[in-house]
């Protein structure tokens, strides 16, 4: 208890520190707010009404009562997608359109490029959360985990129109002025070592994904649909209704995609450190954007191994990720990383919140071109922990929470009033 004590007092120093005298009165703007989840998420009408922003509190619902002049959405995209996938979902979920993930990159990677000409079931199609966006109506992404790279990677595609990927990707004239801000919580910008100690995806997706039901407290019957693998470019269909979940998990578990080592068009591969280095070599911070990171941790130090250890107090379906055998302690191999096993500045990489390694969090730091060179990315950081004014093109870190794991920080705690910091968070986004 008397971590959860501290832990609420961390979080109430950090929302007055972060967001000072900004209130509701002072807002600048009123655009609108998409939230985006990260890897293995889900949307707000699984998991039988849990929700991922908030779990047993809708945070959107929340946000949206506070402010009324102000739209508050939550999009729903590929939990194991890649970012790319997920980035051109993302626009299409908020603009309104049937998928498509254009012809260049759709041949290279070898699936679908619209998946509504192929099942036309409308699935991939959809109304806009907010069909008036463009450079004259902006939004504002607050994204966590893998959603922060989607997000990300969304400003590139819309400043470039998918170029040099795929020109003209979307059938609109996009720019990087459509998107006001990006938030990334807990994001491994860097890519997570976690990535690299999975060596077998297929039972820890499936463990995953049961896990979170269980934490939902689905029960009930067996061929209820309560997560969607959203994997229709790969044609694998939804579960059908004749299909138990478990069942439904098997058949996706079943696909050659998880043991295909050579496939870089999925979200094993964008996890990665390697893969995060790569997208970070194109994927620029654009000048007319304001970014933010929020940091989180929930590992502690061993006083002999020096490795590091979960919390009494991490969420048993993910705590045990923290500690030794898994991101820990782990050591540079032969795989794309920033430092090799000769320099100890690697063991910066084992504080983590069972997911993500901390380090990772704050900015895009590390890239990797074409040639498998490895190379500190150009970025400005700017602390405004302790309070200041952010800044436009910058990563502007609002700092660390300590003790808080992964899925802390998106509400799935009774200790913490995730509403009220998140309410804060829209209040400075509003005064930008």
């Amino acid at each position: 208890m008397r971590t959860r004590i501290r832990r609420f007092s961390l979080g109430a120093a950090l929302i007055c520190a972060s967001f000072g005298a900004t209130s509701i009165a002072q807002a600048a703007n009123s655009y609108p707010v998409i939230f985006v989840h990260g890897f293995a998420g889900f949307g707000p009408t699984e998991m039988l009404g849990y929700k991922y922003w908030g779990g047993l509190t809708d945070l959107q619902s929340q946000l949206q009562a506070k402010y009324t002049n102000q739209i508050v959405k939550t999009a729903v995209v590929g939990p194991f997608s890649s970012n790319w996938d997920r980035a051109v979902e993302l626009f299409y979920q908020i603009k309104g359109g049937c998928v498509d993930y254009g012809e260049m990159h759709a041949q290279t990677h070898g699936h679908l490029r619209q998946p509504e000409a192929y099942y036309h079931n409308g699935r991939t199609c959809y109304p806009g959360l907010y069909p008036a966006w463009d450079a004259s109506h902006p939004v504002h992404l607050v994204s966590h985990s893998m959603g922060g790279q989607t997000s990300r990677m969304l400003v590139q595609l819309l400043t470039g129109n998918g170029a040099p990927s795929d020109p003209g990707l979307f059938s609109y004239t996009t720019g990087s002025n459509w998107v006001k801000s990006v938030t990334t919580i807990s994001t491994p910008n860097d890519g997570t070592t976690l990535a690299y100690r999975v060596t077998d995806w297929v039972p820890f997706v499936q463990q995953l994904v049961t896990g979170i039901a269980g934490i939902a407290g689905v029960t009930g019957n067996p061929a209820t649909r309560i997560y969607d693998f959203k994997m229709d470019q790969w044609k694998i269909g939804p579960q059908t209704s004749s299909e138990g979940f478990t069942n439904y998990v098997n058949r996706v578990m079943n696909s050659p995609l998880w043991s295909n080592s050579q496939l870089k068009d999925i979200s094993t591969y964008s996890l990665s450190p390697a893969g995060a280095m790569e997208e970070n070599h194109w994927v620029k911070d654009q000048p007319n954007v304001y970014y933010f990171s929020v940091s989180t941790k929930s590992s502690t130090t061993g006083l002999i191994t020096g490795w590091q250890y979960p919390i009494a107090t991490a969420n048993p379906l993910l705590g045990i990720l923290a500690g030794p055998g898994w991101m820990g302690n782990f050591t540079p191999d032969s795989r794309p990383f920033p430092y090799s096993a000769s320099n100890p500045a690697y063991k910066q990489w084992w504080a983590s919140d069972a997911v993500v390694p901390t380090i990772s969090m704050k900015a895009p730091t590390w890239a990797m071109n074409e040639r498998g060179q490895i190379y500190p990315r150009p970025v400005i950081i700017k602390d405004i922990s302790g309070g200041g004014v952010p800044q436009v093109g910058a990563w502007n870190w609002k700092g660390l929470m300590d003790t808080w794991d992964h899925m802390d920080i998106i509400g799935w705690t009774l200790f913490w009033d995730s509403v009220g910091w998140y309410k804060k968070h829209v209040d400075q986004l509003r005064s930008l």
